[in-house]
């Protein structure tokens, strides 16, 4: 079945096509950019800089997550041992810390509150424009 588009639908899908590549071309000046800006503030210490026309800053913000992975979450122990031979399955499993539990107890006092200080974080970085109101 053949719609027939209305020269009005017809003139916005073909502005919404050209906003859509000049926005991309622009998101990837902006890539450009901030491999520039986003290096010198960290190495710095720089927390903002302002444009020179006193409209905004750029911000970097800086926040340390958890090394998180999915890569012992993929497959069942139970279903492997059914197909596979015990020696293989010995030469998978690996021990790894509860993240969960280990915070859990802490919060009970069971476990000293300074064992956070013993996980693994990654920073991440976070580039933003604040513009002046």
């Amino acid at each position: 079945m053949t719609v027939n588009i209305p020269g009005t639908i017809q003139d916005a899908v073909d502005q919404y096509m050209e906003l859509y590549q000049v926005s991309k071309q622009l998101e990837e000046r902006m890539l450009t950019l901030r491999k520039v800006i986003e290096p010198f503030m960290r190495d710095n210490a720089v927390d903002s800089i302002r444009d020179r026309n006193r409209t905004g800053k750029v911000q970097l913000t800086v926040q340390e997550r958890a090394k998180v992975t999915a890569r012992y979450t993929t497959y069942e122990l139970d279903e492997l041992s059914k197909v596979l031979d015990p020696s293989l399955i010995q030469r998978c499993v690996v021990e790894v810390v509860d993240k969960d539990k280990v915070e859990a107890l802490a919060k009970l006092g069971e476990i000293p509150s300074t064992v956070s200080e013993h996980r693994t974080t990654i920073p991440t970085y976070s580039l933003t424009v604040r513009l002046n109101k």
